[in-house]
């Protein structure tokens, strides 16, 4: 597999992968009705509002993807950094983060908990130092999950690209008990842990960090 960092032409790929990934996540689960999820209407938007992110992050942070032997992103990352062009909420209404966030609110979620999708908590405060980076986003091909592809990324890949342009700690945050002991197997440490009320129920939200 080839890791490299994602082209413009890998976009409708890495949408597609972001958007099978996340669609039965917990999160998401609770942020939605039952019924608007298992509609067509809740795909478009899935796949409307990863487009903005992969727009966003290409603009001003980095997406970086795993490829198959044909050049096919199979595994993604979304990452920012606090250092240099840091993303912040303008740039999410600059390419049509409103009229996502107004399709959000229409199908009934809790108009503050949209805005705040949009809107990164503040991750970088949780661990010291100077230049430090978040994963936003990790996801697998799920055709190819449980072959350590994700944590191959992270280790040979994504960590030492960031040591070499100067960061020293990755942070993320995650809603699900095994994606936490997928991290710690990977060095990550738990930074905290707050429970998220969201429209349909709540979510438990651990941070971690690992130093690299």
């Amino acid at each position: 597999m080839d890791f490299r960092s994602g082209l413009n032409s890998d976009k409708p790929q890495i949408i597609r992968l972001l958007t099978e990934s996340f669609k039965e996540y917990i999160t998401t689960q609770k942020m939605f009705r039952q019924e608007f999820r298992s509609s067509a209407k809740f795909d478009r938007l899935l796949r409307k509002y990863f487009e903005l992110e992969v727009d966003v992050f290409m603009k001003k942070g980095l997406v970086y993807v795993g490829a198959d032997g044909k050049g096919k992103p199979r595994a993604v990352a979304l990452i920012q950094f606090n250092r240099g062009r840091q993303i912040n909420t303008w740039d999410y209404f600059s390419v049509d983060g409103l009229k996502i966030l107004g399709q959000i609110i229409k199908v009934g979620f809790n108009a503050i908990s949209a805005f705040d999708i949009f809107k990164f908590e503040d991750l970088f405060d949780k661990v010291e130092g100077q230049k430090k980076c978040v994963v936003e986003y990790l996801a697998v091909d799920k055709s190819l999950r449980g072959q350590g592809i994700g944590s191959k990324m992270l280790n040979n890949h994504i960590s030492p690209y960031l040591k070499r342009v100067g960061y020293r700690n990755i942070i993320l945050e995650t809603n699900t008990q095994k994606n936490v002991k997928f991290y710690k197997k990977n060095n990550f440490s738990v930074r905290s842990v707050k429970k998220v009320n969201l429209s349909h129920g709540d979510v438990k939200d651990w941070v971690l960090s690992k130093t690299i």
